[in-house]
């Protein structure tokens, strides 16, 4: 036995045992090689290595694929003008290149071309069918950049032309007809490097092991072993012994298949080593190394193990942000100085359209909301604009600073207006009449019109039905709260599992939504009665004249009534969310329940906008029912002409438009239920008669 072990010993390393050097393919004789290690293993160390790891690594496709495909899906803009005036080239040769820059590949092909070369070799070429520099492209091809060698001058030491060479052509090409992207390279003057090349290491041991894995299963799927005899066996005895043994036992196709030993000989199987042991977390760190070097996060690659939905979309944001944004920019600047600053004297560049991305769509709203604040401040529109990047085209009369027309000077005090003896809610104005007129209301005229003071007795009436709405509704929230937390904590004692379907933790919807119809009918009655008969009063007509039962806003506040549960859908919504969440996290019920009372926190912070809209739609509804019904042909548009309006009311206040049609954000009046919903949510204005 001890004979045989050095032979094979002596065979392997090829010479001396106390000084081994192991070879990357072994030589010794085939016998001998396969009794030692895997056949199918060393049937492929003999001619396979990591060669195209593209093709060959999962993690390095996967790695390389995410970023080429993802930015290739961005379409590329071509501009003109200035940074205040862009405007984008709808037709141009340019364009036209782009969309098919050679017969065999679309403008998306030549971009996920373009970043696939820069990942494996951090470079890439573009072949360009041009006679000078200044002159369009007619066509642009794509080649390994395995294929180019740059010719460098000796006098300047920079590149003055490259070679093609493909098998044993040589083609000597002109600068100006090679387009050159690369990643800087410290460590070489004309070439790039490729994050691939700093994760080598790392691919290389993941692919032998996955090629040790293969020949795992291949060899039926269980460690080696050791046939061992007291004896010596002859040269013939060896070969043929070892021959018929792997011809018998050999491959997954023979696994267990009774054994007939002869001459003393016996089978003992090895175990596990430390080393097979740790074969699993060794490739785990592995994959991690090679994400690293491309910078590409675990959920772009489809590993969700320790991703839930939040931290999803964190990763996809930093993905942008971090990896493709800044090879966006390289592509974008390389095309500048090499292809389009020559050309029409640099009048059209190339930017990828970012608006198209999803991922930072947040950070768009985020600017945008920077740039109300800063526009409110003063600072001209077209300034913020080019301040802040937005990209917008500039606006006629975007060059001058507004700001608030109604700000007082800190500590200076109101002059509080004059009580109407008409109406003792609302304040005297220049030309309104004091007494009763035959026309059965007074005249509310254009001229000298007080839009605050207006606003502010409208207020007083508002007011306490909006607050009467707001304290319904958190009562209403805290009571299905208690009635959710009991649900999950009833179902909770049966034990929650992964698998349990979140919505059987939920309440039932259709009863949820009876009970939230059930609270507001009664308030959109008083609502809209208290506002129409306010407007019938503010015009010097009869109060009860009006009855809400009898107008158009009836039906609208019914079928507003079918729709007010767009509130539960919301809160269903984020329960459902944050159970999803925490059942994967597999969370405790206390842990679970901590989770919806989140959820009902955050609800009972939303209560004073669905108070302050929904008040507002049943009182809108209803004074415009009542200015029909005294044939009020045109009213105006009122704000709190404060820094909370939005800037679409702010350009609306005081507009006169005939009642019925739209004004200018496709309202018939404030809080128009038929609106859109941007327009609507949260507003606090209000729709003044004009007699």
């Amino acid at each position: 036995m001890l004979g045989l072990i050095k032979r094979g010993l002596a065979a392997l390393w090829g010479g001396s045992t106390s000084h081994a050097v192991v070879r990357e393919v072994p030589s010794f004789p085939e016998a001998t090689r396969l009794f030692f290690l895997s056949p199918h293993l060393l049937s492929e160390l003999s001619h396979s290595n990591l060669n195209q790891p593209y093709r060959e690594h999962v993690w390095v496709y996967a790695c390389i694929n995410a970023i080429a495909q993802s930015i290739s899906g961005v379409p590329l803009l071509f501009k003109t003008g200035s940074r205040k005036d862009l405007k984008v080239v709808e037709s141009h040769p340019l364009v036209n290149l782009f969309e098919s820059p050679n017969p065999m590949m679309s403008g998306s092909q030549l971009v996920e071309a373009t970043f696939v070369y820069l990942g494996l070799t951090g470079e890439a070429f573009y072949i360009t069918e041009r006679e000078s520099g200044k002159d369009i492209p007619k066509e642009m091809w794509v080649f390994h950049p395995g294929r180019f060698k740059e010719v460098v001058d000796d006098q300047t030491g920079l590149i003055s032309g490259w070679v093609y060479s493909k098998g044993p052509q040589q083609i000597p090409i002109q600068p100006h007809e090679v387009i050159f992207f690369r990643h800087f390279n410290p460590y070489h003057d004309y070439r790039g490097l490729a994050p691939l090349q700093a994760a080598r290491a790392g691919i290389e041991q993941d692919f032998w092991a996955g090629r040790y894995n293969t020949a795992f299963f291949k060899n039926s799927a269980q460690p080696g072993g050791v046939l061992e005899t007291s004896g010596n066996l002859t040269d013939e005895e060896y070969q043929r012994v070892l021959a018929q043994w792997q011809d018998r036992h050999g491959g997954a196709s023979k696994a267990h298949a009774i054994a007939l030993l002869e001459g003393g000989l016996s089978y003992k199987q090895t175990g596990l080593s430390q080393k097979d042991m740790d074969f699993l977390e060794q490739r785990k760190w592995n994959r991690e190394e090679i994400m690293a070097a491309f910078k590409v996060p675990k959920g772009e690659l489809g590993l969700y193990e320790d991703v839930n939905f939040a931290t999803a979309k964190t990763q996809r944001k930093l993905f942008w942000e971090n990896t493709l944004l800044p090879k966006m920019a390289l592509f974008e600047f390389v095309l500048w100085s090499q292809l389009l600053r020559p050309l029409e004297g640099g009048r059209i560049w190339a930017e990828f359209d970012y608006s198209t991305i999803g991922a930072l769509q947040e950070d768009r709203k985020d600017l945008v909301d920077c740039a109300y604040k800063l526009w409110s401040m003063g600072v001209p529109l077209n300034t913020t604009n080019e301040y802040l990047g937005l990209g917008l085209p500039a606006v006629e009369g975007g060059d001058i600073g507004y700001l608030p027309f109604n700000l007082t000077p800190v500590g200076q005090p109101e002059n509080p207006p004059e009580k109407s003896a008409l109406y003792p809610g609302l304040p005297n104005r220049p030309g309104m009449a004091n007494s009763l007129v035959p026309q059965a209301y007074p005249a509310l005229l254009v001229q000298g019109f007080d839009g605050e003071a207006y606003w502010k007795t409208y207020l007083s009436l508002h007011t306490p039905l909006e607050k009467r709405f707001e304290g319904k509704i958190k009562g209403y929230f805290y009571g299905q709260r208690k009635r959710q937390l009991h649900r999950l904590e009833e179902r909770g004692g049966k034990g929650l599992s992964r698998e349990l379907a979140v919505e059987s933790l939920l309440l039932d919807p259709e009863v949820e939504n009876g009970l939230l119809r059930k609270l507001v009918w009664p308030l959109y009655l008083d609502i809209g009665t208290t506002a129409g008969q306010g407007l019938m009063a503010e015009l010097g007509a009869d109060p009860q004249l009006f009855t809400l039962i009898d107008t158009p806003a009836m039906a609208a506040l019914e079928n507003k009534l079918i729709k007010v549960v767009g509130i539960n859908d919301t809160v269903r919504e984020q329960l459902r969310d944050a159970l999803i969440e925490g059942l994967g996290k597999m969370e405790t019920t206390p842990e679970l329940m901590d989770r919806v009372r989140k959820v009902y926190n955050f609800a009972q912070n939303r209560a004073l906008t669905i108070a302050r809209t929904e008040t507002g739609q049943a009182a809108g509804l209803a004074r415009h029912a009542a200015m029909g019904q005294l044939e009020v042909v045109r009213h105006r548009w009122v704000t709190a002409a404060d820094e909370h309006v939005r800037a679409s009311h702010q350009a609306l206040s005081g507009q006169v438009v005939e009642r019925g049609q739209l004004f200018a954000n496709g309202c018939r009046f404030p809080c128009d239920p038929n609106g859109p919903a941007r327009e609507i949510i949260n507003c606090r204005c209000v729709a003044a008669p004009v007699v």
